[in-house]
């Protein structure tokens, strides 16, 4: 298993020349020169994992007046394209919470970062360690299920997800991307204690109470956001991102304006700038009729 970073050829050029042109466009634009990043799950979507009509409504506001806005999630391309295809997005989305970016406008991957052969070692040791653990491995346009359980039940019914079972990591092809790891919360606790001897060479991170994830090296959601604006031309203070999780944490952290909805993790606090309204509370609209105020 190899682990590399791949930047697609022609990217960075391809972004400047679609810089400038827009830059003739949007110069005297009040959001112009700005670029707005929200996590998916927990912080745009509601509760019945839906985009509200009133945060639609501002995010389209926010592109019309010159905005840059993106997405920043653990989902795949095929789970975020559904939501992608009803937003005005006018730069490569975050997928993998951070070892992947993706243009929809062009249907392909424009940066990635894949895991190294530890990943397969350590997996194998918590596998072991822990019989009912569900483990999903991304490598191709739906996880592989190496192990299931309750929990990868539900993530398979509420992504639409038809592969089968795979008994075996040595037939799944490569490079793997990410590992998630999927249980109850207070097993998973115990998952991630023992996961301690293993963090070198890879990242660790819980997306959610009951998911843990294993990433490549410097693969998070806030290394792909650093990229993501230096190919894009903005300044680190016009970035502002939103999460509500850890795995949301380097994001706000290297943001110019952080942000943690009402319903964030406690941790997600501590390193923010502001918080807005609960997820269910149009977040993202709350947000955006903030930066409106302001820019008055």
């Amino acid at each position: 298993m190899m682990s590399g970073c791949i930047i697609m050829e022609g990217w960075s050029s391809a972004l400047t020349v679609g810089r400038v042109r827009r830059g003739e466009e949007t110069m005297n634009k009040r959001f112009a020169g700005y670029m707005l990043v929200t996590d998916m799950d927990g912080t745009l979507l509601n509760s019945g994992k839906m985009i509200s009509p009133e945060n639609k409504r501002a995010i389209e506001r926010f592109v019309e007046q010159g905005g840059m806005f993106t997405l920043a999630t653990g989902r795949i391309a095929g789970s975020v394209r559904r939501f992608a295809d009803v937003l005005p997005l006018t730069a490569p989305a975050i997928l993998y919470n951070g070892a992947m970016m993706y243009d929809f406008a062009n249907n392909e991957v424009v940066w990635q970062r894949t895991l190294p052969e530890a990943a397969r070692r350590a997996l194998q040791q918590v596998m072991d360690r822990f019989p009912g653990l569900g483990v999903e491995i991304y490598c191709g346009s739906e996880p592989y299920y190496l192990r299931e359980n309750e929990v990868t039940d539900h993530h398979r019914s509420m992504e639409n997800f038809k592969r089968p079972a795979t008994e075996s990591m040595e037939l799944l092809p490569e490079p793997w991307i990410k590992v998630l790891l999927a249980w109850n919360p207070a097993k998973l606790d115990e998952v991630e204690a023992f996961t301690e001897q293993f963090k070198e060479k890879l990242t660790w991170v819980r997306s959610d109470d009951k998911y843990l994830e294993i990433l490549p090296e410097n693969a998070t959601k806030g290394h792909a956001l650093e990229e993501l604006m230096a190919a894009k031309g903005i300044e680190r203070a016009k970035c502002i991102a939103m999460g509500d999780h850890l795995n949301d944490l380097e994001m706000l952290r290297r943001a110019g304006v952080g942000i943690a909805v009402a319903n964030a993790h406690a941790s997600l606090t501590d390193v923010c700038d502001r918080t807005c309204k609960h997820h269910d509370d149009h977040a993202v609209a709350d947000v955006i009729e903030w930066l409106e105020r302001e820019a008055n």
